[in-house]
């Protein structure tokens, strides 16, 4: 028996594909096994500690009650159960979870996954907690925005105060946009350092704002500039990001456009990209103003090239000649003078213009539309894709049903809702349309 045959094989590594979506846009390939997190051991008590990503929500200390959100050592999400709301809350996860109706089958893949409720001790006090998927594992640099959606914030159980609290918050951004942003993180793709905006921030937030802190959240708008303000270099969105956030819209729009019972007051979406990636993937496609510049100089070779210079110095420097100048007729007696040329017919005229548009250096539109149909097969490779993590930017979830409920008597379009998904849809496909120079 030959060498060859004793010789024990080796593992060949798995080769993955890449999606005609990673291909167009530049990402490599998905290497789960080299991102995963060390297997956890069960254990009867898992260690908790303070969620450092939260953005939004209660994050006070009453005495030595922290109520914030914390997180498990196996990365689960821990969300306070502290009022009769978070109880309503308890039970509307238990019924999406175990709920056959199509509609509502349609609602649970726009949520974190739920892994029921449990008890857990935190600075000496024992409190039951939601149990959550980590939206944000496996990202490095983790982008965060919370959008609660809707005019209404206040579900039919409140009381008067409550309904006069709430409807003084964020008034002027819920008044022209029908949602408000209490907070949010964002990761500097040019520098690295993290920014955090929270309800201060929030509350101040209206007309233009709202627009340059969605920008802010997308790396876009004025690099360099707290807040995405002015003054620093204007890039744009990358598309890929902005594709992948717009289409999970999209498919929330279309479920949200149906008449249903259920009403989801003061609930709030989460935006999730990892920046990292971002880095790593878009940065070509950044379109910095570029800096001021003449077109041409003059040779430095000659001294009289190109200028008016006459070869004599004075006290005062070089000596110029006088420039004469050239007197200009009227254009109302240029237009008498000169007849407009006659219109060619030449049937060789069309054809060569044609010729022109379709083979010149400056008009490649061969490459253009070869360009065009490779977005398009990329955007249907991303909106098609059924793979339980089909791109590696990151996610938009529904979170916070503390004030949903369901009400059988009204069985129509929840448009509190709606109108302020359709309001958020509507900026980011102009922010969509504002990386079209992207496809060419």
């Amino acid at each position: 028996m030959s060498d060859v045959c004793q010789q024990q094989k080796k593992r060949q590594p798995i080769r993955r594909m890449r999606s005609i979506y990673q291909v167009h846009y530049g990402l490599r390939p998905r290497e789960d096994e080299m991102t995963a997190r060390p297997f956890v051991l069960p254990t009867e008590s898992p260690e908790v500690h303070r969620y450092a990503l939260q953005v939004a929500g209660h994050q006070t200390t009453k005495d030595t009650k922290y109520l914030g959100l914390l997180q498990c050592s196996n990365g689960r999400i821990l969300k306070p159960i502290l009022k009769e709301s978070q109880k309503r809350e308890v039970d509307f996860y238990e019924r999406l979870a175990s709920t056959k109706d199509p509609d509502l089958l349609e609602l649970r893949k726009f949520t974190p996954q739920y892994y029921g409720v449990r008890q857990f001790a935190y600075n000496g006090h024992e409190l039951e907690y939601i149990m959550l998927e980590d939206l944000t594992e496996r990202m490095l640099e983790p982008c965060i925005m919370d959008v609660k959606i809707g005019k209404r914030t206040w579900d039919k159980f409140a009381s008067a105060e409550k309904i006069a609290s709430e409807e003084s918050k964020y008034r002027r951004c819920k008044q022209e946009y029908c949602f408000c942003i209490p907070g949010y993180q964002v990761y500097r793709v040019d520098r690295g350092d993290l920014h955090k905006y929270g309800k201060d921030h929030g509350k101040r937030l209206h007309g233009h704002m709202v627009i340059a802190a969605i920008r802010n959240y997308l790396n876009a708008g004025c690099v360099g500039v707290e807040g995405g303000g002015g003054g620093g270099a204007e890039v744009s969105a990358c598309r890929a990001l902005v594709l992948q956030q717009v289409a999970c819209l999209w498919a929330l729009q279309r479920w949200a456009s149906r008449a249903r019972s259920l009403r989801l007051t003061s609930t709030s979406l989460l935006l999730v990209y990892d920046a990292a990636r971002l880095r790593t993937c878009c940065t070509q496609n950044r379109s910095y103003k570029p800096i001021a510049r003449r077109k041409s100089i003059h040779s430095t070779d000659s001294p009289t090239a190109g200028s008016n210079f006459s070869g004599q110095l004075g006290s005062k420097g070089p000596v110029y000649r006088k420039v004469n100048s050239v007197p200009l007729s009227p254009m109302s007696v240029a237009r008498n003078y000169f007849s407009p040329p006659p219109p060619i017919t030449s049937p060789w005229s069309e054809a060569l213009e044609r010729l022109n548009h379709n083979h010149s250096f400056e008009h490649n539109y061969e490459n253009k539309l070869s360009k065009i149909k490779m977005n398009y097969r990329a955007t249907l490779d991303q909106l098609c894709s059924e793979m339980p993590h089909p791109n590696p930017w990151g996610t938009v979830k529904l979170i916070d049903f503390a004030h949903a409920y369901f009400d059988d008597d009204e069985d129509n379009v929840d448009y509190n809702f709606k109108e302020g998904i359709d309001s958020l849809v509507q900026i980011f496909e102009m922010l969509l349309q504002e990386t079209d120079d992207q496809v060419f």
